[in-house]
């Protein structure tokens, strides 16, 4: 059953930073390893449009956050699908926490919590440490109990089942877009 939200949803003018965790979020949590070691992992191709949506908000001067994957996992699937999304990617990375206070403290070195304008996307232990600072935190229905309890938001969605897509939905309001709006959000994708 999805949590309920703890706090309100951020504005979007309040939002700097969005990272997503990959394994969990943008799949399935599973993983195929042929006979040769090359693994695949399972993905919804709705992210992809989700993702021209954000690119659109973003051209359009709506949304000026930064949007990113931050896997420990140092595997190619994740730098590909990456690619694919037009995302960036900071894979191979092992303390989230630590990784993302040099990358704020870089960005924004006079604001005093920057953390605040974080949204963080996860779904493990491994995402906990991050997961205690970022200013706003989100998981999949199938999110460990202990990332469950200490998310703001549980969404319906499982990671890799429309997960990402209805967080990038909910943030950019695309329920509460009429269907003129919605026409001219596709023709700039």
């Amino acid at each position: 059953m999805p949590k309920p939200f703890t706090k309100p949803f951020p504005l979007m003018a309040d939002i700097h930073t969005v990272a997503f965790d990959f394994d969990g979020v943008f799949t399935d949590n599973k993983v195929w390893v042929d006979q040769d070691g090359r693994e695949s992992v399972r993905c919804d191709r709705g992210d992809g449009l989700a993702f021209d949506f954000v690119r659109a908000f973003q051209q359009s001067g709506n949304l000026n956050a930064e949007f990113f994957i931050l896997s420990k996992e140092s595997n190619p699937v994740v730098l590909e699908r990456s690619q694919k999304l037009k995302l960036d990617c900071h894979h191979g990375i092992h303390d989230k926490l630590t990784f993302i206070r040099s990358y704020l403290a870089t960005r924004f070195p006079s604001r005093p919590d920057s953390f605040a304008g974080l949204v963080y996307l996860g779904n493990d232990l491994n995402d906990l440490p991050l997961m205690r600072y970022a200013g706003y935190t989100v998981a999949p229905l199938d999110a460990h109990p202990k990332v469950q309890e200490i998310a703001d938001l549980v969404l319906e969605q499982r990671g890799g089942e429309g997960f990402v897509r209805a967080f990038i939905e909910l943030l950019l309001g695309i329920n509460h877009l009429t269907k003129e709006e919605i026409d001219e959000l596709i023709s700039n994708c």
